[in-house]
């Protein structure tokens, strides 16, 4: 008999009607509402959830190259142009497309090539989704501070946390080795770890770390009632103030049609100053857009480091002009050779010379930089 009444009970909570079609037209009204979602890989899209609103894509990490901006002495209305023209000056892509979530006065950014993100199969082209955001967003949560290694979609991400703040992402196809690793939290300003830590495992989360829980729709009604009120208020004044004026307009139009003429040739004149204007913005930025060079300092910085081989100091950096490094180094029995062939290898210089310098232990590197492969360019 207790089992019935329990199982009872049991069945009349779970099994409540409107609770169920409450939850399931909360559900459909924010599907119908919100883009379907794709997980973009080398491999192609995988969809990971249905929706009515256009496609968003959760682009793999081994697309991305990360940096971390400081916006501090930037004001808060000039901090998206400041990120865009911070982003396209250390960005590796010449088609670069970029997410930037701001956190106090530091900005993470994530960039990637948008021919790349977007090409198909058979060198075909792929729809542009609605919008686009890094797959890291969406793994783990933000930590107070030390550092991680995340399993990915395809490879592995390495973190670095600072109150909250990811000071430092490197993505590796596999499972970095302990010198990789300890070269990674150098670069964050960590000292050198004894043990690889191991790969942690974070589910694709629904929602992206940086967002804020989302309130229901009661919620928000309830909580901005008031003010949907005084909205309706002012939305049925300002009819009845547009009918006013629309009778007032009737009686005085002869004087408007005069001022509308006289408007008008003053927005046209300023119309074809204000082209004339972009049109010698435009030759400017495309002047300065020649002399970019083909690769970022911190790119050919980290890219050398990898090169030389040895014990070495650098003694002078240098960019002769847009497309020419100059680098002198201090080693042990530099061998000049060995140091050609390595920079030619990696593809990314050409011309490489290397001849001994004035001062014993010397050697002075001339090389032309290449721009990087889409495929190459890695943080």
């Amino acid at each position: 008999m207790n089992e019935k009444v329990a199982l009872g009970v049991k069945t009349m909570s779970s099994s409540n009607p409107k609770a169920r079609i409450k939850t399931l037209l909360s559900t459909q009204f924010a599907r119908g509402f919100s883009p379907s979602r794709w997980m973009r890989g080398t491999d192609g899209l995988r969809q990971l959830s249905a929706g009515g609103n256009g496609q968003e894509w959760v682009l793999a990490r081994s697309y991305c190259v990360y940096a971390l901006l400081d916006g501090t002495s930037v004001p808060p209305r000039k901090r998206k142009g400041y990120a865009e023209m911070a982003t396209a000056r250390w960005s590796p892509f010449l088609d670069t497309e970029s997410r930037v979530e701001w956190q106090g006065n530091r900005a993470m950014v994530w960039a990637w090539s948008r021919a790349r993100a977007l090409a198909g199969e058979a060198d075909g082209i792929l729809p542009p989704p609605r919008r686009i955001v890094p797959e890291s967003l969406f793994r783990g949560q933000p930590l107070p501070a030390g550092d991680e290694l995340v399993v990915l979609e395809e490879g592995l991400e390495g973190r670095v946390w600072r109150d909250g703040l990811l000071v430092s992402s490197c993505w590796w196809p596999e499972v970095p080795d302990l010198g990789e690793w300890n070269d990674f939290r150098r670069g964050a300003g960590l000292p050198p770890a004894a043990i690889l830590p191991p790969p942690i495992v974070h589910p694709l989360a629904e929602r992206m770390w940086t967002t804020r829980r989302a309130e229901g729709i009661g919620e928000t009604f309830g909580r901005y009632r008031n003010y949907l009120a005084l909205i309706g208020v002012g939305l049925a004044t300002a009819v009845l103030a547009a009918l006013l004026c629309g009778v007032l307009a009737l009686k005085v139009s002869i004087w408007q049609v005069e001022g509308q003429i006289a408007d008008r040739e003053q927005a046209l004149e300023k119309i074809i100053l204000a082209r004339e204007e972009a049109l010698r913005t435009r030759d400017a930025v495309d002047a300065a857009l020649a002399l970019r060079p083909p690769g970022g300092q911190l790119e050919l910085m980290a890219l050398v480091t990898r090169l030389m081989r040895g014990n070495w100091q650098l003694l002078e950096w240098k960019m002769v002009d847009s497309q020419t490094l100059q680098l002198t180094a201090r080693m042990a029995n530099p061998d000049s050779r060995a140091i050609v062939s390595a920079w030619e290898a990696s593809k990314r210089f050409t011309g490489v010379t290397a001849e001994l310098g004035q001062q014993n232990g010397t050697v002075v590197v001339n090389a032309k930089v290449l721009p990087a492969k889409p495929q190459e360019a890695r943080p």
